[in-house]
């Protein structure tokens, strides 16, 4: 049986070192509040290459994000794409670079990633988590207002803006699949689900989603129920499951209920409904035995049970957004 077909995960080890982990720091860097001037294709000075941190005026709050631009971008007048990837509860944007891998494949294949930095190292993901929640953080209108600020200072494909993320950041991700639809072509979830109340998910449009979860996270389980973490979070951790979540989007995608097998490779298999409304895709790829942990990437403490080391999940989630434009 297929591992979306299950009704329950399997439990782990109790999650800990991230949870209780610091804070976002600082950021420096100067403000990027311009007004965008002009066509996006057209001339520009320079941008600067690298790692730069940027600063965004929104919901009354100074935020902050670290940007990754290859060298291959500083001076091209091309449109490229722009992937936001969010981190983890108590995470930093640095933390989430080193997890997800995605600056090395950007350099690769010549695209921006914005690593966006939560309020007290948390986001607003609907009924949790942390801080951001319990302040009422607006962090959907912080996404709205960084993809501007990145928008006037770099040349960004406006078709082609994505997301991703994981635990807190991939409910974030579902959140925004739900809420800025009309910025971002395909969202990307790792191991975390839609925790937003399914009826509030209202999507201006149809939108490709690629869900990625391990069958043994017992942080936010695969079969849905109450997530295990060792200290108190604040908002709900009683979260719907993961066949759940891809049945509200599959809903809202207006997708047959018809699937194919898309990959089977070591611990790993995908399924995707593909005949949805239009030409979006609801993807989800099951790690068997997998833990709560990014697949393919960066290490985390072993209390998080394993990771994949035969599913790159940055590579799969790349593939996902290039085949999936607005």
């Amino acid at each position: 049986m297929d591992p979306i077909e299950r009704t329950k995960g399997s439990s782990l080890m109790v999650a800990a070192a991230i949870l209780a982990g610091c804070g976002s720091p600082e950021p420096l860097g100067t403000a990027a509040e311009r007004a965008v001037a002009g066509d996006q294709g057209s001339a520009r000075e320079p941008s600067p290459a690298g790692d730069i941190w940027i600063h965004v005026a929104s919901g009354g709050r100074d935020r902050a994000a670290l940007l990754h631009v290859p060298s291959s971008l500083q001076n091209k007048k091309k449109r490229a794409p722009l992937v936001l990837d969010f981190h983890h509860f108590n995470g930093t944007p640095e933390r989430e670079a080193a997890l997800s891998g995605l600056s090395a494949l950007a350099d690769e294949r010549r695209l921006l990633v914005a690593y966006p930095a939560g309020i007290g190292g948390s986001w607003n993901a609907g009924q949790c988590c942390g801080q951001a929640w319990q302040d009422g953080v607006d962090d959907v209108g912080f996404t709205r207002d960084l993809i501007d600020a990145i928008s006037a200072e770099h040349s960004v494909d406006p078709s082609r803006i994505f997301v991703t993320g994981m635990s807190n950041g991939a409910l974030m991700a579902h959140r925004l699949g739900c809420e800025l639809a009309d910025r971002i072509a395909a969202i990307a979830p790792i191991a975390g689900v839609l925790h937003v109340p399914p009826e509030t998910c209202e999507p201006v449009r149809p939108i490709s989603v690629l869900h990625v979860h391990g069958t043994a996270d017992s942080v936010i389980p695969y079969g849905g129920g109450l997530g295990e973490v060792p200290v108190p979070v604040p908002g709900s951790l009683e979260f719907i499951s993961v066949a759940q979540s891809l049945a509200v989007w599959r809903e809202r995608d207006g997708c047959a209920d018809v699937s194919h097998r898309t990959h089977a490779h070591g611990d790993t298999t995908c399924r995707a409904w593909s005949i949805c409304a239009d030409e979006v895709e609801v993807e989800h790829c099951a790690v068997e035995g997998g833990g709560h942990t990014w697949p393919g990437g960066g290490d985390l403490p072993s209390v998080f049970g394993p990771k994949s080391e035969t599913f790159h999940a940055s590579e799969r989630l790349l593939d996902f957004f290039e085949e999936h434009p607005m």
